[in-house]
């Protein structure tokens, strides 16, 4: 529903040429197409008497009557295509349809005793127009208007209204906590626990090593041995000995640490790229359509090593130089308060300027990493469609595309580049001026006896403690941003809840009949168009069914529904009389098989490929299957038969014989269900008749389903069914459709004149 006063001033001011003004008008709301189906700005306006729609477009126009200097200046006006006006009384029964593509506004016409339309509308307003239907037949019950309460839109984060990234999560980027995101990403630390506990000591005995040396070979050297009347006045082989021995035994727990290290860096790589990986394998075909496979390969390498340089180098560091810095402050107020303080007074500024560089360079960072996801992706389906690229001589255009994605990704990374080699040295360039100050105002000090020599070395050695890991800080933000952005989007992988679950109570069948079935099945692969439209078929056990129709009719999605690729919208889809969303994925997997005509095989060998649904299959089970394919002649003529190595950089199959090892696959797990979608497509027809010969003694006792396009190959079908805009339009024997006439008649003598003209008989 849509307030009054955030009506465009163009379409109030139309609606007022109709008699609607603010005064009378009770409810508003907004179509995107009008009554024609016509793609424009469709206005709904209620009275107590009418209900009136106002279609038009708004074009931004440069403005009338103005003077010469205001002659450029623009203004957004309403142009009216289309005006409906129903009066209320005749109307009942509001109410919107979905369709195949967008859905419909409708009533009931009291006068005609019909239901007629009001308007189309796309399915995103929906819910909006659903709601407007309430409010109409609320008031029709009632004869009252009841405004609708409104609802928090909880597709928007509430504290800075950006849409959420997965609306399954309601975890918004910008506001999440970000100690709380290090302390989850930190359990992949506990179960090294003990290993980094070992790591962090040796990095803090180390860092007070570090602290205790400028006392020793500053302070305590030129006031304590060089200095007449020091307690160790003299004695330099003790201060030498001291020196070396600290750098010996910092050197010995740095080793140390090192080692330590480099056993728990491949672990903690590992437990990382494992967890995407399976995070990544667990979620549903949907997903993998979303995503190019370029950024998927980025989270599982490129994130997963990011993150381990944050726990594993830049996080112990990061503690180390805080201490670090705690330590030499109260050091540096201990030896002098006032120079202390002339250390320390750019601190404010530099926190300061840090918060804000950070935010900053989370910004860039993602940039960049949005810039690298979108190069890596072209490069994939660059290399992926090679044939294509080759085939319709593409590749200049091809390299045109990826230098461009190449130039934004160098352009998002000479900005961080830029950002790093400016604004930080700028920021660094603060504590140079302490050291200046404090070496001036400290050798004015020493001159006039209120300080030694000695103490003003060691307070110089320690401001440099004191501003190296300030260093640290600036060249560490820089990377914790690039991590923070890898760590969302890690959790956004690790959260991300598959389209397809399986049922807590799942049930297992011991013994799958095979009957099939389709109850008022609704499926759409978005929101915004339906792709089986109101399904029902039953499939007796055992039958052989054809599914026929154009492309693009419905026909691959029947059987993505069937082994749960996808769930159904609406409806029920069965397996021996029990919804597929209650079965386990184990039972669907074990019995039910599918060829389609996109065929993959694993690098690796015949063998290896054909045995992939049941890797325990014997040797001759594998023949039996591969001769039933038509796959095992051509499989023993190459020289390593059965353990030829196939895939990249291996023997390269023609899309017959790959079909042919797809078909064997399928045939070796015995399924009850066997599903073939376009499967000899990629086959000649003699082979394509050798194959259907051995599939008719292998369908007996299980339920088949075959999809194709040559009807011819679908005669023997006990069943065959039509599909015709997501509906079964026809169904029967292929007599009994080709006596109706109908669509299926048509098909068939499209083919048969076809394959007559070009001389082929079948």
């Amino acid at each position: 529903m849509t307030e009054i006063e955030q009506i465009p001033v163009g379409v109030y001011e139309a609606a007022a040429k109709r008699g609607i003004t603010a005064e009378n008008a009770l409810l508003a709301a907004y179509a995107d197409r009008n009554k024609d189906g016509t793609n424009c700005d469709n206005w709904i306006f209620v009275t107590k008497d009418t209900l009136t729609l106002i279609g038009g477009i708004q074009r931004i126009v440069p403005k009338e009557n103005v003077g010469r200097i205001d002659r450029r200046r623009l203004e957004v006006k309403f142009g009216q295509l289309s005006f409906d006006e129903y009066p209320l009384e005749s109307l009942q029964d509001f109410r919107v349809e979905q369709q195949i593509s967008g859905c419909i506004l409708t009533a009931f016409d009291t006068d005609s005793q019909a239901y007629i339309l009001i308007t189309h509308l796309s399915c995103h307003k929906m819910e909006e127009l659903t709601q407007l239907c309430g409010c109409l037949n609320e008031y029709k019950e009632k004869g009252e208007f009841k405004p609708p309460e409104k609802k928090d839109d909880d597709r928007y984060c509430p504290k800075c209204g950006r849409l959420y990234p997965d609306q399954s999560r309601k975890l918004c980027p910008a506001c999440m906590n970000r100690m709380s995101v290090i302390c989850r990403m930190g359990t992949f630390m506990m179960k090294y626990k003990w290993q980094v506990i070992a790591v962090l000591a040796a990095m803090i005995l180390t860092t007070l090593l570090g602290v205790l040396t400028p006392y020793i070979s500053s302070g305590f050297f030129y006031d304590q041995v060089l200095t007449v009347g020091g307690a160790f006045y003299g004695q330099v082989a003790l201060v030498i000995f001291l020196i070396v021995s600290t750098r010996l035994l910092a050197l010995l727990i740095n080793m140390i640490n090192e080692v330590l290290t480099a056993r728990i860096v491949p672990k903690v790589t590992y437990d990382l790229k494992n967890v995407i990986f399976h995070s990544i394998e667990r979620l549903s075909v949907g997903f993998f359509s979303r995503r190019q496979t370029g950024s998927l390969m980025n989270q599982v390498f490129l994130d997963a090593d990011s993150i381990y340089w944050f726990f594993v180098e830049g996080f112990p560091y990061l503690v180390i130089n805080v201490i670090q810095t705690i330590a030499v402050t109260v050091i540096l107020f201990i030896i002098d308060w006032k120079l202390a303080l002339l250390a320390l007074v750019f601190c404010p500024v530099f926190v300061f300027a840090i918060v804000h560089l950070h935010k900053h360079m989370r910004k860039l960072h993602a940039k960049r990493y949005s810039g690298s996801r979108r190069m890596n992706g072209t490069l994939t389906d660059a290399l992926g469609g090679i044939r294509v690229v080759k085939a319709f001589s593409k590749e200049s255009t091809e390299i045109d595309r990826f230098n461009q994605r190449s130039k934004a990704f160098a352009r998002a990374s000479q900005n961080v580049s830029l950002y790093n080699g400016t604004v930080f040295p700028l920021v660094t360039f603060l504590f140079s001026i302490s050291s200046i100050l404090i070496l001036g105002i400290g050798g004015w000090r020493v001159v006039s006896g209120e300080l030694t020599y000695g103490l003003l070395l060691t307070f110089i050695s320690y401001t440099t403690l004191l501003y190296n890991p300030m260093s640290f800080f600036v060249d560490i933000n820089d990377k914790i941003s690039d991590n923070m952005n890898a760590m969302f989007r890690l959790m956004e992988i690790m959260d991300a809840e598959p389209d397809v679950r399986e049922s807590e109570n799942a049930r297992t069948l011991e013994q799958v009949q095979g009957r099939v079935t389709f109850e008022n099945v609704e499926f759409g692969y978005d929101k915004t168009r339906k792709i089986i439209d109101n399904v029902s078929f039953d499939i007796a056990p055992g039958e052989k069914i054809g599914i026929v129709g154009h492309t693009g009719a419905g026909k691959s999605t029947i059987a993505n529904l069937i082994i749960r690729l996808y769930d159904a919208d609406r409806g029920k889809v069965l397996i021996d009389g029990v919804d597929v969303r209650d079965l386990s994925f184990e039972t669907l997997r074990r019995n039910i098989a599918i060829v389609s005509q996109e065929t993959y095989l694993f690098q690796g060998s015949i063998l290896d490929n054909i045995r992939y649904a049941v890797p325990d299959a014997t040797m001759e089970e594998v023949i039996v299957a591969s001769k039933a394919s038509g796959a095992h002649d051509f499989i023993v003529r190459l020289p390593d038969g059965y353990s030829t190595m196939i895939g990249w950089g291996y023997k390269d199959l023609s899309g017959g014989e790959r079909q042919r090892i797809s078909i064997a696959r399928a045939i070796l797990m015995a399924p009850k269900i066997l599903i073939m979608d376009e499967a000899t497509s990629a086959m000649d027809t003699k082979t394509e008749r050798l194959i259907q010969t051995a599939l008719e003694k292998l369908s007996k006792g299980r339920t088949t389903i075959m999809i194709a396009h040559r009807l011819s190959t679908l005669r023997d079908a006990d069943t065959l069914m039509v599909i015709e805009h997501g509906k079964v339009s026809e169904a029967g024997t292929h007599v009994q459709l080709l006596e109706k006439e109908g669509i299926y008649h048509k098909l068939y003598m499209l083919q048969y004149e076809a394959l007559k003209n070009a001389g082929i008989q079948e």
